[in-house]
């Protein structure tokens, strides 16, 4: 992982040390590859040893941003803004004879963290919804619908349909799901109803759900326009990208998501949609705790 330090009135030795593995490419400034344990360590060692001086690095991560970024010794810490790494700069404490300016400075940082406190995550009411389907493509179809309505955290009302469908299913499909022709056959209600249904379940609730708007609403919208349903409106949040904000997973499916969160859950129940939506549920509850 590439790693960028910079370093200003340091001891020679620390610069010494990081010649060890890093390249100083300008005066205090080293740049290289470490893996995540050898980082933390240098760091470390830095903080350790540079005494007044200042230190910073920057590094990849598995986030949003794509870096992230430590400081030692500086009027500037960096501050997490729902999920987005920032740098904020420390006011010098004046006493109660403080300047007008730095008031209002200091207003605005307040109101900064105002907005932190009332994240777009912060609903009293959602609903957490999941599809299956035949396959990924926009010629396949649904084959079941789940949804899950949550007051204050506490789920309120469950939804789940299976729709027919005209083909039969792929076998891939079936060892996913456990869903057969036969089921679709005695169980399944038409697509037009079942649509009918789930947005009547879902009024106008904000949809929770796990890679949302790239997957499960791209077929939901499908079918409403299919089915002569105006276009949903509803707003969405979609708990794979907070995991990508929040998180540094290797993976970002749903299973990867909910064990580096430890929460527990029965892999045989999974990919079927109300289950994937309590799953979805409880990662989006504890995603935005952090």
């Amino acid at each position: 992982m590439m790693v960028v330090i910079t370093l200003s009135n340091c001891p020679a030795k620390v610069r010494g040390d990081l010649t060890k593995w890093l390249f100083e490419i300008d005066t205090g400034v080293f740049v290289g590859n470490l893996n995540s344990r050898v980082r933390d360590a240098v760091w470390e060692r830095i903080c350790d040893n540079i005494k007044s001086g200042r230190a910073s690095m920057a590094f990849g991560a598995n986030n949003e941003q794509k870096l992230d970024f430590r400081i030692h010794n500086s009027d500037w810490e960096p501050i997490d803004y729902d999920g987005i790494k920032l740098v904020k700069r420390l006011l010098p404490d004046v006493g109660e004879h403080k300047p007008e300016k730095l008031k209002i400075v200091q207003q605005h940082i307040n109101s900064l963290s105002q907005r932190k406190k009332k994240s777009p995550y912060d609903l009293d009411r959602y609903v957490a919804i999941d599809i299956e389907t035949t396959g990924l493509e926009d010629t396949d179809r649904i084959i079941e619908i789940g949804a899950l309505r949550v007051e204050n955290g506490l789920v309120v009302g469950k939804f789940c349909v299976l729709v027919k469908c005209e083909t039969s299913l792929p076998k891939e499909i079936v060892d996913l799901t456990g869903i057969t022709d036969e089921i679709l056959g005695e169980r399944g209600v038409e697509i037009g109803e079942a649509i009918k249904k789930f947005r009547e379940f879902c009024g106008e609730e904000t949809l929770v759900g796990h890679n949302v708007e790239v997957f499960d609403m791209r077929f939901l919208q499908s079918a409403c326009i299919m089915n002569g349903f105006p276009p949903m409106r509803n707003n969405t949040k979609d708990t794979m990208l907070i995991a990508r904000r929040r998180l540094d997973c290797d993976r970002y499916d749903l299973k990867s998501v909910a064990e580096y969160l430890e929460i527990e859950y029965n892999q045989s129940e999974l990919h079927r949609a109300l289950a994937d939506c309590k799953l979805t549920h409880c990662v989006f509850e504890k995603l935005r705790s952090l």
